[in-house]
């Protein structure tokens, strides 16, 4: 979001999850606070230098993270897991030369790759694909040139190693070891169209010492001005696994969402397919080892997924924004190697589960429409408005 001038917004998700099957054929229900979030937004000297600022308090609310089957991560299997503290600190300079605007941007952000953050779209739930579609919570050094309204090219380095825990600090001996370059073109006043490309060093290993990834993206987003459809979204992923330049395995993702609204009511359906790998599990069977044994990996899987959300808004004071919602997931796998080292439906007790979620947003002031985006190459003013952001009116 390119703000004109200094916003700060917080907003949570107060959520009761029921899964069935969850773990050797038992349901499961748990209730979280998800998605406890404060923003800041702001410019000065007439929109030449911006900043934006995210903190995440997820350490502290669901430090086992949440149920979404499919999933994983940063240690997490089936569990989404909670998010660094300093979720976004970026810092930005533009500078503008007819129709060719260039910026910098600095900070702990989104890397220049694939889509926005999954919590500004219309789920809850994180799609099982958010390690293949985005890059987020890095160091990064990110310069962009744009074209008036009609495209955009953003080049970025970064660190390429994952965060280990919600409060640790980057390694900071590894900035610059990995690099995304992203184009996005608006050939229609309601249309965006991104391709997105990163070489990211050993990300799951605080030493470079484990696979390296070669990713890309590709994305349409269709936000009308008008009408019942609200947005909708195409995406696809894909993230090659090397060592030492030798290929070693590849996984991939298809995603395709859209929000349709009517008053105060809001509909959101979901489509996924997406591939991961499975590592051994520990005791605690929602928990792989990590760093991970990437070279004797258990299997790799196929997950199918789909969900419907319904939203009720609550008016409730000007600045304060509150909805009711309910979504319904249904997640298939499917082992996609021979032999069958591990097979998720061994640990669930069905090769298919279903999640019912429901629960409270609440919201004080405007959260951001966007996340992921900085500097001239933070949207286009057509593209951005439209979707109303879950926790506004």
């Amino acid at each position: 979001m390119r703000a004109d001038r200094d916003s700060v917004s917080a907003m949570l998700t107060a959520l009761s999850t029921t899964v069935s099957p969850a773990l050797a054929g038992r349901t499961h229900t748990e209730a979280r606070v998800t998605q406890p979030m404060f923003a800041a937004r702001g410019s000065r000297a007439g929109g030449a230098f911006r900043y934006s600022a995210m903190l995440n308090a997820e350490h502290w609310t669901m430090p086992d993270g949440e149920a979404v089957a499919g999933i994983w991560g940063e240690g997490f299997v089936d569990r989404r897991h909670p998010h660094t503290v300093v979720h976004e600190l970026m810092l930005s300079g533009e500078v503008r030369r007819g129709r060719v605007n260039m910026s910098l941007a600095g900070g702990r952000g989104f890397v220049p790759f694939g889509t926005d953050d999954p919590m500004v779209r219309p789920f809850t739930k994180y799609p099982a694909n958010h390690h293949l579609s985005q890059i987020m919570e890095r160091v990064q050094l990110t310069a962009a040139a744009r074209l008036g309204e009609w495209a955009a090219l953003e080049l970025s380095t970064f660190n390429g190693d994952e965060p280990q825990s919600p409060t640790a600090a980057p390694q900071w001996d590894r900035f610059a070891d990995s690099r995304a370059a992203r184009v996005t073109f608006w050939p229609l006043a309601v249309v965006e169209i991104q391709g997105s490309v990163a070489s990211v060093r050993s990300p799951e290993f605080v030493r470079p010492d484990g696979l390296d990834q070669a990713k890309g993206s590709a994305s349409l987003r269709v936000v009308p001005h008008s009408g019942v459809l609200q947005y909708a979204l195409l995406e696809w992923a894909r993230t090659d696994e090397r060592y030492q330049g030798r290929h070693i395995i590849t996984y991939g993702s298809a995603l395709a969402e859209a929000s349709m609204r009517v008053r105060q009511w809001s509909f959101a359906v979901r489509a996924e397919q997406t591939t991961r790998p499975e590592d051994e599990r520990l005791l605690d069977l929602f928990r792989t080892a990590r760093p991970p044994n990437h070279l004797v990996i258990q299997g790799k899987t196929r997950w199918r997924i789909g969900s419907a959300q319904l939203v009720h808004d609550l008016h409730v004071v000007r600045e304060m924004h509150m909805s009711l919602f309910a979504e319904v997931t249904r997640a298939q796998s499917r082992p996609l190697l021979t032999p069958v080292l591990l097979d998720p439906r061994d640990v669930i007790g069905a090769n298919a589960a279903w999640h019912l979620t429901a629960g409270l947003r609440l919201g004080v002031g405007a959260m951001p429409q966007r996340v992921g985006r900085y500097g001239v190459a933070a949207g286009s003013p057509l593209t951005d408005v439209g979707l109303t952001m879950r926790t506004e009116h």
